[in-house]
């Protein structure tokens, strides 16, 4: 890595979050970065977790072979008709193993954005709404961090994911991290119910945010934040990879060499700015 980073934010994006992956393993392995803080959402706090556990490859080889086992998006066995829930889940489990969860612990600041809907709507009804919302300020708007969802009453929830580790709870953290309904269920967090925290923001910052910031994005748009102390890395083009798409191994890999060549290419802009 051309200059030090004091936090890394990985971004929500689902599947296409394997960018990250691509992205990181050029540019600089945890130990390399060995930031103060991370922060993530969504489908990026598998990212920021396998990242710091050194396990990033291994996610890559654990996703590309349950989806070359998984060939629909539709399972009329499953109590959502979908088989997202548990594929990630077992990738997850499969993923970090105790060592893994170990470093996690010991590691820097490392938290998980959540998405509290209001009490009064029902959380499937929620989902519908923040969803609408959430699209349509990425139409309109084309930024990271919205306003249309939290302007709707969307709260958010800054969970310690190093203390989730400490009591077993880190694989359920970043499972409800991802939570997608209809395809995945709404889970229950310390008696609140959540959404994937990326309807929230996609790219939260720590809570306690100061110094030099790399907000690693899965997703182009046109309007980045010119803010000082705060790099935005998004892909090249559009990755391969559909967000909740399930069945296609290749656009996993695909999705990961684009963030190798992407890693490069930053690295190699950095020197020449130098």
């Amino acid at each position: 890595m051309m200059r030090a980073y004091d936090q890394v934010v990985f971004s929500g994006g689902g599947i296409r979050c394997f960018w990250h992956g691509g992205f990181m393993s050029v540019v600089g392995d945890f130990e390399d970065v060995r930031p103060a803080r991370i922060s993530s959402a969504s489908g990026g706090a598998l990212s920021a977790a396998t990242w710091i556990g050194g396990r990033e490859t291994d996610l890559l080889a654990v996703m590309s072979e349950a989806f070359r086992h998984n060939s629909s998006n539709v399972d009329a066995d499953s109590s959502n008709f979908t088989p997202h829930q548990e594929i990630y889940r077992a990738v997850v489990e499969v993923t970090l193993d105790q060592e893994a969860i170990e470093r996690i612990m010991a590691g820097p600041v490392y938290e998980v954005y959540l998405s509290v809907p209001p009490k009064h709507v029902a959380p499937r009804a929620a989902a519908a709404l923040y969803g609408v919302l959430y699209k349509l300020d990425q139409a309109v708007r084309s930024t990271p961090h919205l306003t249309m969802t939290t302007a709707a009453g969307l709260q958010h929830l800054c969970v310690d994911a190093r203390q989730a580790a400490r009591d077993g709870r880190l694989v359920d953290l970043i499972c409800a991290a991802a939570t997608i309904p209809p395809v995945f269920d709404v889970p229950d967090w310390d008696g609140k119910r959540v959404l994937d925290g990326g309807m929230f923001d996609k790219a939260p910052l720590p809570s306690s945010s100061r110094g030099e910031t790399l907000v690693l994005l899965t997703s182009r748009y046109r309007n980045l934040p010119q803010t000082r102390h705060r790099t935005y890395v998004q892909p090249s083009r559009e990755v391969a990879a559909d967000k909740i798409d399930f069945t296609d191994a290749s656009k996993v890999t695909d999705t990961w060499d684009q963030g190798e060549r992407d890693g490069e290419a930053w690295l190699a802009k950095q020197k020449e700015d130098s």
